[in-house]
């Protein structure tokens, strides 16, 4: 073979490497027929698919922040990549790709380890339903069905299909019919054959972009090798072991209050396994979590809502709105807990659930 066509050879391997993912992208997504309540519950059902890929996520909202709940900030208010095995819902791996370096949140079974390459630390706890949003609740399987979570057929609509991750999506239109809810539509496309969530826009009324948008850039849905979601310790790093993941699921476990079964018309939601001194309530895109906070945190938390202009303080706490996350911190009460209240609902909601608080929660 001549250098030239050595050359010519070379030039187009290169070419279809490059040119391969775009004219993939250019191929025009196959029409769906289905309707949006079937697609509402493919996705719903899809929840069991085993898949891998890597993902993009981006998010707006800038949240104040303290050390027990900077990781919150990260997720919704920066961009991440990650690298994600999913083999079912008890046994997965998500990697977090920074510049810095890599931190692995992985699940197998009711373990849970966060490993953290720059520190060589691993930490490993049991598994809480009840916890803090992480890197996994960011992709589009998990986001879409959360937010789709009791969604009705007069709140679902079509929208067109678009490809995402080399595959044709079909997309679906969420208007929360709720009007305590503050989040104004949210968009979904899923693969249209397997109906798993490949791609989810939430907005709020007040802007025209998304405050968060997560997104598969590759996708496999081959179930993948049992080893990726186990994690083998390399040789000389530090391990710790916890009994909690996080301030919620801690506080949930050993904080001494029995909440109540619904708050401003809200009803608590999860299995009553699971109730402890945390509590969700309402579904979907119209939910909020409380969780009780010691008088330390609370201060924390306080002392960064007051930082911000638009923070207010009532008789019901200190309150700030953060695009459509409105929070809120209760007062500090001789002989009552501290509750912080967070959630996709209407300060006006968060005051209510604040203010008939006081009357129903007891000390167990």
């Amino acid at each position: 073979m001549t250098p030239v066509r050595r050359w010519l050879l070379v030039v187009f391997g290169a070419t279809l490497i490059v040119a391969t993912p775009v004219a993939i992208s250019l191929i025009p997504a196959s029409s769906s027929v289905v309707s949006a309540n079937t697609l509402r519950q493919q996705i719903a059902h899809s929840s069991t698919l085993a898949w891998s890929g890597a993902v993009k996520t981006r998010g707006t909202l800038k949240i104040p922040a303290t050390n027990s709940f900077g990781g919150i900030s990260a997720l919704l208010g920066d961009n991440n990549s990650l690298r994600v095995w999913w083999r079912d819902p008890t046994h997965w791996r998500v990697d977090k790709i920074r510049q810095t370096g890599e931190t692995d949140l992985i699940r197998n079974g009711s373990l849970t380890t966060s490993w953290n390459f720059e520190s060589e630390t691993a930490t490993m706890t049991p598994y809480s339903a009840v916890r803090l949003p992480d890197a996994s609740d960011l992709l589009p399987s998990r986001l879409a069905k959360r937010l789709l979570s009791g969604a009705t057929a007069a709140e679902v609509s079509r929208l067109p299909s678009k490809r995402v991750a080399g595959l044709s999506a079909a997309g679906l239109r969420l208007n929360p019919s709720d009007p305590r809810s503050t989040i104004d539509h949210v968009d979904v496309w899923a693969d249209t054959a397997s109906g798993l969530p490949l791609r989810v826009e939430a907005f709020d009324a007040a802007d025209s972009r998304p405050i968060v948008t997560t997104e598969l850039t590759t996708v496999d849905l081959k179930k993948p090798d049992p080893s990726t979601t186990e994690f083998i310790p390399p040789p000389g790093i530090k391990i710790r072991r916890q009994n909690s993941l996080d301030v919620a699921a801690g506080a949930n476990a050993f904080a001494p209050f029995v909440l109540p079964n619904g708050l401003a018309g809200l009803k608590r939601h999860g299995d009553a396994a699971d109730f402890g001194a945390v509590g969700v309530y309402g579904s979907g895109p119209t939910a909020f979590i409380l969780i009780p906070l010691r008088r330390n945190l609370s201060d924390q938390v306080r002392n960064q809502l007051v930082k911000d202009a638009t923070a207010s303080t009532t008789d019901a706490g200190t309150a700030l709105k953060v695009g459509p996350l409105s929070v809120l911190l209760t007062p500090r009460e001789r002989g009552r807990g501290i509750f912080l209240l967070a959630g996709t609902v209407t300060p006006k909601t968060l005051e209510q659930a604040s203010t008939e608080l006081r009357d129903t929660v007891t000390f167990r």
